[in-house]
């Protein structure tokens, strides 16, 4: 009797899958009526990510790193969907020829059957075609909508520190805007950013993400107007491939602002002020980089 192991991935941009419990339930039954032993020690579950890129998904890693041990735990990979594999025509690809050729491992779709002809390259080729466009659809549709949610100065990220979300609303708490008050007015008043930091972490004051503030995220909170009631966001479509960073401190080029509607905590002429010295000290520390550099130079 042949073993399989089970690989089970809801995300949460996709309404319209099966729940995990749903997922394995369809599977137990496929292997049931079809003489195929599934083994509880290999049953894998990714919950709530997105099957776009397999490096973010844990237990698809694992299974992959079980499948290559020897000997192999498993003869075959059940899925309730091809596209819970993956949704990405080069992983799905790369990863299923892996597993046949060097492992011996089959992929199967409980419900999307295919016959041993030639045929059957040809629809399992659409069907990954059809799960990629649908996953990149979804993706600009998501992002067409959140730009115009924002648009309308609407939430579209999660709130900053000295804000919490309520209601769809951003909400100010009182104790952190006390100290995005202070960071902005100590900034002003000559004190570095560095020090402002130092500041903050012996008071024991902590980022929305509880860490300890460091210089960046200081930084980020002077440059950032959400504080005077606006929103910003990059409207552009980008990939993660683009020159755009995924560091959550970056700051885009071509950032769109809007009012939102949301209450500010400092005044727009504070933030102005607040920009026109961050960019001085920023020139200042450019000149002061330009200096050093002559004065190794063979002059």
């Amino acid at each position: 009797m042949p073993t399989a192991a089970a690989y089970i991935r809801v995300s949460t941009e996709d309404q319209m899958e099966f729940s995990p419990d749903s997922q394995l339930r369809s599977i137990q039954a496929y292997a049931l009526n079809h003489h195929i032993e599934l083994l509880p020690a290999h049953i894998y579950l990714d919950e709530g990510i997105s099957g776009r890129n397999t490096s973010k998904r844990p237990a698809f890693l694992q299974m992959i790193a079980d499948a290559k041990r020897k000997p192999h735990p498993f003869d075959l990979i059940l899925l309730w969907k091809f596209s819970r594999f993956a949704r990405n025509r080069q992983d799905s690809i790369f990863y299923k020829s892996m597993l046949r050729r060097e492992c011996g491992i089959d992929v199967i779709s409980i419900t999307e059957p295919l016959s041993p002809d030639p045929t059957s390259i040809l629809i399992e080729a659409l069907l990954e075609a059809m799960d990629e466009y649908y996953s990149v659809n979804l993706a600009q549709e998501v992002r067409r909508g959140m730009n115009e949610k924002f648009r309308r100065g609407g939430i579209v990220s999660i709130p900053p520190f000295g804000y919490t979300a309520r209601d769809g609303q951003f909400i100010i708490v009182p104790e952190q805007a006390c100290w995005v008050r202070r960071i902005f007015d100590s900034y002003l008043n000559g004190i570095s950013i560095p020090s402002i930091a130092k500041e903050l972490q012996t008071a024991g004051v902590r980022t929305i993400r509880g860490n300890p503030f460091d210089s960046r995220g200081v930084r980020y909170i002077l440059g950032n107007p959400v504080y005077t009631g606006q929103m910003r966001r990059h409207l552009e479509h980008h990939t993660a491939s683009s020159s755009l960073s995924s560091d959550r401190f970056h700051v885009a080029d071509h950032m769109t602002c809007v009012v939102g509607t949301h209450p500010p905590i400092i005044s727009r002429k504070i933030f102005l002020q607040t920009q026109t010295l961050l960019m001085r000290t920023k020139k200042n520390h450019n000149l002061q980089i330009m200096f050093r550099q002559d004065k190794t130079g063979p002059f």
